[in-house]
């Protein structure tokens, strides 16, 4: 399971930098993109870090729950704000929602 839970956290990392590179310049709203895509990045560090310093770092676990529920509402308010046709327009959403999920359950588990 810590395979598979590094694994997760990974691709978010990697699908944040990506998020992050791609912000489209000519777009009004382009900061907003760029500040989800750091929201991303920072929540698949903390993962990160979790995952390194299983019971090292005082809190570490709170953290970890706080920042992926939050962002997993963030990526459900989105879906459910744009609708069901755009959203399967764009599967990175609910692709990243659910490593979200999955970074959330790993990171209530008794191991963490």
């Amino acid at each position: 399971m810590k395979l598979f839970d590094m694994l997760c956290a990974g691709i978010i990392f990697f699908v944040a930098i990506v998020d992050c590179l791609l912000v489209p310049r000519s777009y009004t709203g382009r900061i907003w993109i760029f500040g989800t895509g750091l929201a991303l990045l920072f929540t698949a560090m903390l993962n990160v870090l979790r995952i390194r310093n299983r019971s090292g770092v005082k809190s570490l676990k709170l953290f970890c729950i706080t920042a992926n529920i939050t962002t997993l509402v963030f990526a459900i308010a989105l879906m459910a704000s744009i609708g069901k046709s755009r959203t399967l327009q764009h599967p990175q959403i609910p692709f990243v929602g659910i490593l979200l999920l999955a970074e959330t359950v790993f990171s209530m588990g008794q191991n963490s």
